[in-house]
């Protein structure tokens, strides 16, 4: 599935991008020398340049732990997929215990040993919200950057008017041409460092973004498709698994009653007898858990009307109330 390897597939191009930036830097070694080394009379652009990229390498790192989370995420979905047609016991087999998909199953098999009903737009809701999180300090560091390199900008430039006006007062003097070429050259330095490393983390950022988008998808798409179906309990699910019991234990009454009728051994009939009783007794539990069901469904909708017509009493007085009306 390719939604499943999204995460594998960015941090390919993660180790790609750092190949190319270390082949670029070794290529154009020279100019790069000379745009951050060169013309230097002072540490200002050593320091910008130095908080600018130990900026850009905290958000990296934060990138690449966000994709190697992502990526075990989906492993687990992947193995999960793998397990739902082994029964609902087989679930979590093999699944990590703090993945997504594995705190919820747990968390609808226990609002179903509940017998609540399941908010799964609450549950959805949530997840989002604390999805969204993951990615709050790449997000800050990734506006921050283009500030630090106006910063740099400003700086430089400042330094350059001062050299300028050096060379104003004294038209003999070299430092100030010096502090010109200086303030110019940091200038162009620090906003070259700040654009590059905005770049290359808004990509990775929108990159981030979608595999997110495309994994909590997949998550509720299995959870309102598959999960609601198991775990959620209804009138229509418990109709449709008491019509499936019962035409099972049917055909297996049909059978029997053909071998019976087929064979005139008496060993043979003796057998067939006790599998007729075995299947009536199986007809029997089946019916009585469908009944046993469909009470439960019934009390808890009588449990919800009640709460209802509580609240519509309670809003009835409080309108009453604020409008002055009889009765308040």
């Amino acid at each position: 599935m390719q939604e499943l390897e999204r995460g594998r597939t960015i941090l390919k191009r993660v180790a790609l991008v750092g190949v190319a930036a270390v082949v670029l830097g070794i290529v154009f070694s020279d100019t790069l020398m000379m745009i951050y080394f060169s013309n230097q009379q002072t540490s200002v652009g050593y320091i910008i340049n130095a908080f600018i990229f130990i900026l850009f390498f905290f958000g990296m790192y934060r990138v690449v732990g966000i994709l190697i989370g992502y990526r075990g995420e989906e492993d687990a979905l992947a193995q999960f997929q793998r397990n739902r047609d082994l029964g609902p016991e087989h679930f979590l087999e093999g699944v990590d215990s703090k993945s997504i998909i594995a705190n919820r199953i747990r968390l609808m098999h226990q609002m179903r040993v509940k017998r609540d009903p399941i908010p799964h737009q609450a549950i959805a809701s949530t997840l989002l919200a604390e999805e969204s999180t993951r990615t709050g300090t790449v997000r800050f560091l990734h506006n921050i950057l283009i500030l630090c390199g106006v910063l740099g900008t400003i700086v430089s430039l400042s330094i350059a008017l001062l050299g300028a006006g050096d060379m104003l007062e004294d038209t003999s003097s070299t430092g100030g041409m010096g502090l010109v070429i200086h303030g110019m050259s940091t200038a162009l330095s620090t906003t070259m460092s700040a654009i590059l490393c905005y770049l290359v983390l808004a990509y990775f950022l929108s990159a981030i973004q979608n595999l997110q988008t495309r994994f909590l998808g997949r998550v509720e798409e299995l959870t309102s498709t598959f999960l609601m179906p198991v775990y959620q309990l209804s009138e229509e699910s418990i109709s449709q698994h008491a019509g499936d019991m019962v035409g099972q234990a049917q055909r297996l009454l049909q059978t029997i009653n053909e071998k019976i009728s087929l064979l005139n051994f008496s060993d043979m009939q003796e057998g067939l007898q006790q599998e007729r009783m075995h299947a009536n007794q199986l007809h029997q539990e089946a019916v009585a858990q469908v009944q046993q069901q469909h009470e439960e469904v019934v009390a808890q909708a009588q449990q919800q009307h009640e709460e209802s017509k509580k609240q519509l009493a309670e809003l009835s007085l409080i309108l009453k109330d604020g409008f002055r009306l009889p009765g308040a």
